[in-house]
């Protein structure tokens, strides 16, 4: 969650930059739909916020992996809690 974090950061401060130094505006066309006048730093604000989605959905479920993985060894008991059979020699 602390690297989510720093992305999410280092993002913001990426979309910020890249929209202070490009003003402009452009129209888009994707099939039947036609947005005008979308400033620039839009479409890359969008695909940032979707990379950080994806990026937060995994974070998500390797916590949630780990915990199950963590309950089933509890479970179990922990291989290491065995005795040694002493030899002698």
């Amino acid at each position: 969650m602390v690297f989510f974090l720093i992305a999410l950061i280092l993002a913001a401060l990426g979309v910020g930059a890249y929209a202070r130094y490009n003003t402009g505006v452009h129209d888009i066309a994707l099939r039947n739909y036609h947005f005008t006048a979308i400033p620039d730093w839009m479409p890359i604000a969008v695909v940032a916020g979707v990379i950080l989605f994806l990026f937060l959905l995994h974070a998500i479920y390797a916590s949630a992996r780990i915990r199950m993985l963590k309950r089933a060894s509890g479970r179990t008991g922990s291989i290491g809690s065995r005795p040694m059979s002493s030899i002698s020699r």
